[in-house]
């Protein structure tokens, strides 16, 4: 059963390689870029970018389709928290708001860009090398102790196992990110999507090796160490014929400079990361005999939510140059990219959040299928309360680079430690109490979904009186109460649809169907796409 899925994919890899390649060559040979045309120039940024990663969205979607049908739940689970643990703590830690910092300066001043590469990319390294191994030794030691006293899982061997291999993962990674850095500041955003996507590719088709194999999550690990490896040699080919040889550079003048301004970047990214991933390592951390599995129902729901959540950053990078450039001047301007951007992103929101809550348990059933039981239902319901952190996320994803083009780090900075104070007190009030006290540990994972969607309303509360000193508040209600009520009408479509049988698959996908019609003549009717909006789209165009 399993090797005909992987003939499935294998077909399905080739296929999607050999279209990647003509669409690389019908892009050079018909896109011409005009300097003067900021609006198509910036939906080329996302438009194009957003394309690819849905396809690379796809493909982790897919082999979580086969990973989850192959192995239990309670086997996936370490490998689950190592991925979590160094990719978006190590990882965000040992990027350390360079990259950013990198896009902004180069994109200010292109001359630029060969030192504040050199430089950025030695800062990198020398996290990497010197302050990842003592954080894992920490995280490790810590679950050890909770279990020593009696009060929660240690690691298992495996997942310790797994935690070392990863850690491989960020050096070529920290290379691959400084680059990306540089053709976000050229705003070439597609050619880093494009080398996702191939990448993405690879990976899939290493995993499924390695599953095949039977060489389990450790095979996995090393798989990601490998295609870590690939990027950053494509990455080194692209640098050296776009831009130039990378070189790394000590200086310690731009070091001083950057260091402060980097760490209240890095301190938010940070934050931004663990406040909305601290439930997964208290669900762990106070477990009841079932951490590995509890984390996997837990991460299953944020792993299908996951494609909704590559809107905000490639929206974001692709208007961040403007943003930035606008920063130096009247903050009408600002104000006027930031609304547009605000509205786009609320319009994508809302509907997915719909969606995302009525189909919930197919979408779980899709995935789990053979091992439905250790899902439904209740990684159905975790998805279901975590869908409505999407519009608050969309936003708030998008206010903060505001701020960051405004150089007012140091109070984003103030903002997420708000926000991750109040999300780590409320889960280590909440999961123990459910899980330990009650006995309800399902309830521990419900009571965790609402509490990110409760600190999405803590960090934008934070966020609005820093935005009303720099003239930047920006009018949420009346930007958002529109798709809020077409999302809603077009839920009660996909309801009424679903409602002849709620069991029938055929009219889950009907609804699919259906709902963005739906929505779109519903915001039609509520004069969502007015004079402006229409002119913006001739624009984009390149229509008079």
């Amino acid at each position: 059963m399993l090797n005909d899925r992987i003939k499935l994919f294998l077909f399905g890899a080739m296929a999607l390689l050999l279209l990647l390649g003509l669409a690389v060559l019908l892009w050079r040979r018909f896109y011409r870029e005009d300097s003067d045309n900021a609006a198509r120039r910036v939906v080329k940024n996302s438009v194009v970018p957003l394309a690819l990663r849905l396809v690379v969205r796809a493909l982790d979607l897919l082999f979580a389709f086969v990973l989850l049908g192959t192995l239990r739940g309670a086997d996936i689970g370490p490998y689950t928290f190592a991925a979590l643990f160094v990719v978006q703590i190590l990882g965000t830690f040992t990027e350390f708001g360079l990259g950013i910092l990198l896009t902004r300066e180069v994109a200010r001043d292109p001359n630029a860009a060969r030192r504040y590469f050199g430089v950025t990319l030695a800062l990198r390294s020398v996290l990497v090398l010197l302050g990842a191994l003592p954080v894992a030794v920490l995280l490790i030691g810590s679950y050890s102790l909770l279990a020593a006293l009696n009060l929660g899982e240690s690691i298992t061997p495996i997942g310790q196992q797994a935690i070392w291999i990863l850690i491989l993962t960020l050096i070529p990674g920290a290379y691959s990110s400084a680059v990306t850095a540089l053709y976000n500041a050229a705003e070439r955003m597609e050619v880093p999507a494009v080398v996702e996507v191939v990448t993405a590719i690879l990976s899939m088709l290493a995993r499924l090796a390695v599953l095949a194999l039977g060489f389990g999550i450790i095979g996995l690990a090393w798989a990601a160490v490998g295609v870590s490896t690939f990027t950053a040699l494509l990455y080194l080919v692209l640098q050296s014929r776009d831009f130039f040889r990378p070189t790394i550079q000590w200086d310690g003048a731009i070091i001083r400079q950057l260091l402060p301004l980097a760490l209240p970047l890095m301190l938010n990214n940070l934050l931004n990361a663990i406040f909305f991933r601290f439930d997964t390592f208290i669900i762990k951390a106070f477990a009841t005999g079932t951490g590995d599995l509890q984390v996997i129902q837990y991460n299953l729901a944020y792993q299908i939510i996951s494609i909704a959540t590559i809107l905000p950053p490639v929206i974001t990078f692709a208007v961040f140059p403007m943003l930035a450039r606008r920063a130096d001047g009247e903050r009408s301007g600002l104000a006027l990219a930031q609304n547009r951007t605000l509205q786009v992103l609320l319009l994508l929101a809302f509907p997915i959040s719909v969606g995302l809550m009525l189909l919930a348990p197919d979408l779980v059933l899709l995935f789990a299928r053979r091992n439905a039981g250790d899902y439904l239902p209740v990684s159905a319901n975790v998805l279901a309360i975590l869908a409505w952190f999407l519009p608050l996320s969309f936003a708030n994803g998008l206010l903060q680079y505001v701020l960051i083009a405004v150089n007012r780090q140091r109070a984003i900075t103030r903002a997420f430690v708000i926000g991750a104070v109040f999300n780590l007190l409320a889960n280590l009030i909440a999961v123990p109490w459910f899980s330990r006290y009650l006995l309800l540990p399902n309830w521990s994972l419900y009571a965790a979904g609402v509490i990110t969607l409760l600190s999405e309303i803590v960090l934008f509360l934070v966020f609005l009186p820093i935005l009303r000193r720099e003239q930047l508040a920006p009018p949420l209600l009346a930007l958002a109460w529109r798709p809020a009520i077409a999302a809603l009408l077009m839920g009660a479509a996909m309801l009424a649809i679903r409602s002849f049988d709620p069991q029938m698959p055929l009219l889950a996908l009907l609804a699919v169907v259906v709902a963005l019609p739906v929505y779109l003549v519903a915001l039609w009717l509520l004069g969502t796409f007015g004079v402006e909006e229409r002119a913006l789209l001739r624009r984009v165009l390149g229509r008079a």
